[in-house]
């Protein structure tokens, strides 16, 4: 997708899926400015001195550091905050994080990550408070962290939003 708008972008995968690993390579066996790397996003160091990551990222430019959907795999005793503080830490003045994650900010939530729980066996729904210290001193984007929907709509939302469209909440921040 950024290589669409822009087409020098360079763009790093890190998953540990093998399947996703598979398909990612696949898809992206003939663009040298993109690579799939196999890593355990928990391991920020090994992942930022991969020599794929290091080869395709200047880390003296600003970079975009993209967490969607995945922090809410992580329980809290993986630090996910830490973890995304630690990508951010890696990059200069002027990166971006974007964050996606399963919000626990309204009342069907819980009967939701039980669900969750059951089919996937791991993670956390988190509430937009606990959401928001991921992004820590970075400066929030308008309209800051929301409900995926409300984040800059096309169109006016119509009306309250349903349970499925609160499911998830967003933000992008830039650090100063």
């Amino acid at each position: 997708m950024a290589q669409r708008y822009a087409p020098d972008a360079r763009v790093v995968y890190v998953d540990n899926d093998p399947i996703v690993l598979a398909h990612g390579r696949a898809l992206l066996a003939e663009n040298e400015n993109t690579t799939v790397v196999t890593a355990d996003l928990r391991d920020p160091a090994a992942i930022l001195a991969h020599p794929d990551v290091r080869r395709l990222i200047d880390f003296s430019q600003p970079v975009g550091v993209m967490l969607v959907g995945i922090l809410h795999h992580l329980h809290d005793g993986e630090d996910p905050e830490g973890v995304a503080k630690a990508y951010m830490a890696a990059v200069p003045s002027g990166s971006h994080l974007f964050m996606t994650a399963f919000c626990a900010s309204f009342p069907e939530a819980a009967e939701l990550e039980e669900t969750y729980l059951r089919v996937l066996g791991t993670g956390r729904f988190r509430t937009m408070e606990e959401l928001q210290r991921f992004f820590g001193d970075l400066e929030m984007l308008e309209p800051g962290l929301v409900s995926l929907p409300e984040w800059r709509p096309d169109e006016p939302i119509p009306g309250e939003l349903t349970v499925a469209e609160r499911l998830m909440a967003g933000g992008i921040a830039r650090k100063p």
